[in-house]
């Protein structure tokens, strides 16, 4: 029987469900073939080679400063390589250093009871090494430009072995509070204006970092407190990680543009970060894929940074610095520049964390993924996330002939100069493949009540677009944005033999692909996931902000302040996506008009940072599905603690959809699955731009259970925000003339308990 939903959102359009089949008349999983990762292919684990150095036979001591150890370390790895090979022994005892070189053919062993021990900069003379030159800054994000400013670092090297089972430490404790000082930067330095400088000599912001390294192993040691990224690699062949424990105040491990890895064995804790990231950045100067990964039998948490490390995990800290949940997840994405291929993650343990996200923004093809045989506990975002958008971010050639970090304004975009190369022989040719409009956002608009209103940044009616004076047609807004990679791509996921438990009720499943860039052949089976519910279809409309401040002591650290957001998380969700998902009726209200409920009318934010929480409250609390390409979801069940309102499933511009063996809890009356029929989209990157013909994107060939309750729903206007035109001519943001006020105001709203259990709102 098929349920109208009229009761939840009573203006929107409903038609019956008649493309609709039974999944056992249509056959059809789309499972696609799916290659394994193989991983390093290194089984059998090597021992530290038996040529030993040291590091006290060369001058290293307990009591020297930071630079006589360095000195002493770098003394006893020259030797080593110096004779064909051998291993650094780091002996028991805590030893002070800066940036430490690692040589080919030479290992590093931290014996029991061995600290390294990041050394506080200008305390005794000594610095951490510079950041180094790397011509191709801006096109990752700083972290990735540079690994030189690092506690461990190697360029270039081979055959080299770190091994424990001693640690890495990134900070000290206070002597007076007992306090843990991170001496390793959680933050970056600031970037270099010319792409041809270096930075400058100091503070360092990396436990480990490998560029252009083969044939490496991490086994058996610790770190703590890593700095921005504990262990980074960029351009690794065959590298093997396996038994770390690493417990830190960022990124445990990123992997990027690296093949042929294999992590296992190991736990990796990072409340305010991602815990195991692949990337795939152009940080190397070149296009070099992150391919054949192989990640298994790992746990990742987001506990107060250190307590995993002391034994005695900790929660005081709520969420991460965007605002959101533990971060703690296993992510391939954002920067993807140079794409993914053949990933397979197995036998994870998520705690405390954000779930799987795969993320393809930047022109990168994400293919051949596989994620099985694991489980999730305490999730505080979507268990599963698949994004395709359109950052962009890839080299495109100017028109300057000087070296700027940031190019110069009469160039081939207006937005994000920093991703321009010089036109000079030695950045190669990125020609221009497509153009983007650059939108003037600088309009404020405020919705709510007086005393509880929000102000934010949308796009300005008036005149949307900028214009690029100097692109190839300066009165089209098009040229305003060169663009040097296609639309990126995502195809080829499995994801199977999922447990999640204790979810966030504001996050479901969300794939979300980009209008004609679909996701394609995407398979979830045999997953289980319990939200915790308690969410109404309200809250998907008015898109509201509840803030609450709160004090907190994590472990080890000083007593401190953290923004918690009960409902809409405006880190991320940004412009337009604030806007409550309501649309302009003329002939309501006796003709005079009025604001309507339109929950189903999300805007697409293909710009956007991705990140589950950029489009707010979704309508859907199980599983939100928007451009996608063959869809196959087998074995699964959907569930919640607390009755919440939404339907399980929304499908949008979805085609060859199979639900098989599907099962979902819904509230009396609420449907299972809600299809939805949009006649006011308009391509990618164009939402905005004034005059642009709109189109129509359905649901077909979907397919689902005998007598699952199936409701079509109509979308007739454009996404909240989008400036009126000749093609459509009612508002579609509350004005003057066109006010929207909430029923009940925020200072006095009730906020879901089911968000953060046991936390009031105010």
């Amino acid at each position: 029987m098929h349920h109208r939903i009229g009761f939840l959102v009573p203006v929107i359009l409903l038609s019956a469900a008649t493309s609709i089949t039974s999944a056992q008349a249509a056959g059809s999983t789309h499972r696609p073939d799916i290659p394994q990762a193989s991983g390093s292919g290194l089984a059998e684990l090597p021992a530290p080679r038996a040529n030993t150095y040291d590091i006290a036979a060369y001058g290293a001591s307990t009591s020297a400063n930071g630079f006589a150890n360095q000195q002493a370390i770098d003394a006893a790895i020259t030797a080593a390589a110096e004779a064909g090979g051998g291993t650094v022994v780091i002996p028991a005892g805590t030893f002070k250093s800066y940036t430490i070189h690692l040589k080919s053919r030479v290992g590093l062993h931290l014996a029991a009871g061995a600290v390294l021990q990041a050394a506080v900069a200008g305390t005794d003379g000594g610095a951490y090494d510079a950041p180094e030159q790397n011509i191709f800054v801006g096109l990752q994000d700083q972290g990735h430009s540079h690994w030189a400013n690092s506690l461990l670092y190697g360029e270039g090297i081979e055959n080299v072995m770190i091994s424990g089972p001693g640690m890495i430490d990134g900070s000290y404790l206070d002597s007076n509070a007992g306090t843990a000082i991170n001496v390793l930067s959680g933050s970056d330095p600031a970037e270099v204006t010319q792409r041809t400088a270096s930075g400058t000599a100091g503070g360092a912001n990396k436990a480990i970092a490998l560029k252009n390294a083969r044939n490496i192993v991490f086994r058996d040691f610790r770190i703590k407190n890593g700095g921005h990224f504990a262990i980074l690699g960029t351009g690794i062949v065959n590298w093997t990680i396996d038994n770390l424990l690493v417990d830190t105040n960022r990124d445990a491990l990123d992997v990027d543009a690296s093949q042929n890895v294999t992590v296992r064995n190991s736990v990796f804790n990072s409340l305010t970060d991602d815990a195991i990231v692949l990337k795939a950045s152009f940080g190397l100067g070149r296009y070099f894929p992150t391919r054949n990964v192989l990640v298994e039998n790992c746990t990742v948490s987001g506990y107060d940074a250190g307590s995993v490390l002391a034994g005695t995990p900790s929660a005081n800290k709520i969420v991460a610095t965007d605002q959101d949940g533990p971060t703690a997840r296993v992510k391939l994405g954002t920067e993807g520049s140079t794409g993914f291929d053949t990933i397979t993650i197995r036998k994870i343990s998520f705690r405390r964390s954000r779930g799987f996200a795969l993320e393809s923004v930047d022109g990168a093809e994400l293919q051949n993924i596989i994620f099985e045989d694991s489980s999730m506990d305490d999730v505080s975002s979507s268990p599963i996330f698949i994004r395709l958008g359109d950052r962009g971010r890839a080299p495109v050639s100017g028109n300057s002939a000087t070296d700027e970090s940031v190019a110069p304004s009469n160039n081939v975009r207006l937005d994000e100069r920093g991703w321009i190369l010089p036109d000079m022989p030695q950045y190669s040719r990125y020609p221009a493949l497509r153009y983007i409009p650059s939108y003037d956002k600088s309009v404020t608009t405020t919705i709510g009540n007086a005393a509880s209103a929000t102000s934010f940044s949308i796009v300005n009616a008036e005149a949307p677009t900028k214009l690029n004076a100097y692109a190839v047609n300066p009165t089209d807004p098009l040229h305003a944005n060169a663009v040097g990679v296609p639309f990126a791509r995502i195809s080829n996921i499995r994801i199977s033999g999922i447990k999640v438990t204790n979810a966030d009720p504001r996050y479901p499943i969300l794939l979300a692909g980009l209008v004609d860039h679909p996701l394609s052949n995407v398979s979830l089976s045999h997953i289980s996931v319990q939200y915790r519910g308690g969410i109404t279809m309200q809250h998907a409309i008015e898109q509201r902000i509840l803030n609450r401040t709160i004090r907190y002591t994590a472990y080890q650290a000083a007593e401190a302040s953290q923004t918690v957001p009960f409902l809409v998380n405006t880190f991320f969700a940004k412009n337009e996506a604030l806007l409550p998902r309501i649309s302009w009726n003329p002939a309501a209200n006796k003709g005079k008009g009025a604001w309507q409920a339109d929950p189903y009318n999300v805007p697409e934010m293909p710009r956007e940072y991705p990140e589950p929480s950029i489009f707010g409250i979704l309508p859907a609390y199980g599983l939100y599905a928007r451009h996608v390409s063959g869809l196959s979801v087998e074995a699964t069940q959907l569930g919640f603690a607390q009755e919440d309102e939404r339907p399980a499933v929304v499908l949008d511009d979805v085609t060859d959809a199979s639900f098989t063996a599907f099962k979902a809890a819904v509230r009396r009356g609420t449907p299972t699955f809600v299809t939805v029929r949009n006649t006011r989209k308009r391509p990618t990157d164009l939402e905005y731009l004034a005059e642009t013909p709109y189109r129509t994107t359905a649901v077909s060939g979907l397919s689902v259970p005998t007598g699952a309750s199936v409701v079509n729903v109509t979308v007739s206007r454009p996404a909240p925000g989008t400036p009126p035109d000749s093609l459509y001519t009612y508002p579609s943001v509350p004005d003057e003339l066109h006010p929207y006020a909430y029923a009940v105001s925020t200072d006095s709203y009730a906020c879901p308990d089911t968000v953060f259990p046991g936390l009031a709102c105010r």
